[in-house]
């Protein structure tokens, strides 16, 4: 599927004035490239470890459009960092909010005999206005029905005001809007015994806030390969936390209830956390 850009938040320009709807139509409307979803989908890892079946839901954070694979993504660098044999199956389609995993992927996803599961999905809902009563009571449903089957990683909401094509203008408004659906996000997760939260804004925006430029595709909007290699150093401690918490051989797992390390050094492979040059 060809990824273009659309940035909605119809109740938030609309909310903030007309001269913030013409901007946003403006920028989303630019001659800029758009790219493809790529499907990250394969076997990763130690040929020779111990298997582990991990599928992943969500949104273009995961179908990473700009990549020249899907291999690039950080679901597959992070997959391929763990001392196991992975086998990774997305179900992810960009442009998703929490109501689209629900309605098209939870189903499939619960047939697939997942070992984990990882969910990245809320960047939409944050764009394009999803009700904080709506993203709750969706998000609670699709992390509890995935919760039976088997434990859940489940990426919190970042801050998408650090995404070069979106207005100046309107960065404040959104950085408040990723912020109220986090914290529905981080509400969310703690009430649930399977689900382990990843705190994005904490872990890897600050990243991304200071080298903006350098770490997205020529489309402004979608993380590059450098952008990608970070998330993955920033996320894996905590799908190690997860395997080890709930039964499995990871190492850098931790004690229920602890938060793994928030800056992660390097993955197995010796690819370490990317510089980033500060301005």
């Amino acid at each position: 599927m060809r990824r273009g850009i659309v940035l909605g938040v119809p109740g938030l320009a609309i909310a903030t004035g007309a001269g913030l709807w013409v901007e946003t139509h403006r920028v989303a409307t630019a001659p800029l490239p758009s790219f493809d979803d790529l499907d990250p989908s394969g076997t990763y890892g130690d040929p020779n470890g111990a298997p582990l079946a991990m599928t992943v839901l969500g949104d273009s954070t995961v179908t990473a459009p700009g990549l020249r694979s899907g291999a690039e993504s950080w679901i597959a660098q992070l997959a391929a960092g763990l001392p196991r044999c992975t086998t990774l199956r997305s179900l992810a389609k960009g442009g998703s909010r929490v109501h689209d995993v629900l309605d098209d992927q939870l189903g499939p996803a619960l047939t697939g005999g997942a070992d984990l599961f990882v969910v990245a999905v809320g960047a939409n809902d944050a764009l394009h206005g999803t009700s904080s009563r709506r993203f709750r009571a969706d998000l609670r449903t699709l992390l509890t029905e995935l919760g039976h089957q088997a434990p859940v990683v489940s990426l919190g909401i970042g801050d998408l005001s650090v995404i070069p094509r979106i207005p100046v203008t309107l960065r404040g408004l959104l950085r408040w809007r990723c912020g109220l659906l986090d914290r529905v996000h981080a509400q969310v997760t703690a009430d649930l015994d399977r689900a382990v939260r990843v705190p994005v804004a904490e872990v890897a925006d600050p990243s991304f806030a200071v080298a903006r430029d350098e770490l997205f595709t020529a489309d402004r909007f979608h993380p590059n390969h450098l952008g990608h290699t970070l998330w993955a150093a920033s996320f894996v401690p905590f799908v190690r936390e997860t395997i080890a918490r709930f039964g499995g051989e990871a190492a850098g797992g931790g004690p229920r209830g602890r938060h793994p390390p928030h800056r992660a050094t390097a993955l197995h492979d010796g690819h370490s956390t990317p510089a980033i040059h500060r301005p």
